[in-house]
């Protein structure tokens, strides 16, 4: 009895030293932590923005905003410039590398004729892209340029959850995935490990993408009216789709090819810097570990370049 329970201290002990381990690997490799003190509730009609000149940390990242409350960029704003808007999701907002490394920061470092100012925001889609250029572009002249950086999800980011199809059905199993993801680390750092090279996102994504499905000529309307709007303001806008990782690898770029000729019928400017990034010899450098979307500080300047050209 006294060797068995000694056993079982040690396996315990083992068990925990493991988890203990994964969780200091987890908050280096994958920290996906937000810091709600850095938004600014309906900020944009109804939707959320971020706080002027505050700071906090997002994905274990430093995270500072300027006074308009855009991500800062390494070249300082000058008052005597015009604007060119950069707007997008989290994928533009640059979440998990650091303010200077951003595609954002690295194109204000290049078009210096310019301030960039990276309006975009965790959890946007195109509803949201509608609000904010409504509201800057409303109380501001001095906006020249504004780029759309769209990504794959957009096309359904402002659908309620009960109208979507899900990736994994509520039944026994996925609530217990779910309850071992968030208590054990061990388990969710094996799980990132065997599905990191997964097309899983964008094989659920490209289920939306189809002429006759709502959400996406719900997307590609909004994405109609951003343009009449900058039109209407004699400001430039163009739109570039940023693809994901599996993309790369699987070579199927349909919903480009699709949102290509959607913006080509309705003259709007667009670009698709899938071709840049297929050029990488390693598709897993360009984004962050174990994500298909958000890009590695690899992918950031070769969106920059593509930007620059």
């Amino acid at each position: 009895m006294k060797r068995i329970a000694i056993n079982i201290i040690t396996v315990l002990a083992f068990l925990v030293a493991i988890e203990i381990i994964s969780n200091r690997i987890l908050n280096k490799i994958y920290n996906r932590e937000f810091d709600y003190s850095l938004l600014a509730n309906n900020k944009y009609f109804v939707s959320s923005g971020l706080k002027e000149s505050t700071e906090g940390k997002v994905w274990g990242k430093e995270f500072h905003t300027d006074g308009l409350g855009c991500r800062k960029n390494k070249q300082a704003f000058d008052s005597k410039k015009k604007k060119w808007l950069f707007i997008g999701d989290s994928v533009t907002e640059g979440v998990g590398v650091e303010d200077s490394s951003t595609f954002s920061s690295l194109c204000s470092e290049v078009l210096k004729d310019y301030n960039i100012c990276n309006y975009s925001l965790i959890g946007y889609s195109t509803s949201d892209y509608v609000n904010v250029l409504k509201s800057v572009l409303d109380n501001d002249s001095t906006n020249e340029l504004v780029t759309l950086f769209y990504c794959l999800n957009d096309v359904y980011g402002n659908a309620k959850t009960k109208d979507l199809p899900v990736m994994a059905k509520q039944n026994f199993i996925g609530k217990l995935n779910g309850i071992l993801q968030n208590s054990c680390s061990t388990y969710k750092l094996l799980k990132l490990f065997f599905y990191q090279n997964s097309n899983r996102y964008f094989t659920y994504d490209l289920q939306f993408y189809k002429k006759e499905d709502a959400h996406f000529v719900q997307a590609m309307n909004d994405l109609r009216f951003c343009d009449s709007l900058c039109k209407s303001k004699n400001v430039f806008f163009n739109v570039v789709m940023l693809p994901y990782q599996s993309q790369l690898r699987d070579k199927n770029f349909t919903p480009q090819q699709l949102v290509g000729e959607y913006c080509a019928n309705d003259s709007i400017e667009f670009s698709d810097a899938s071709e840049s990034l297929s050029k990488q010899t390693d598709a897993n450098s360009l984004y962050l570990f174990a994500d298909e979307i958000h890009f590695s500080e690899k992918g950031h300047k070769v969106i920059s370049d593509f930007l620059s050209q």
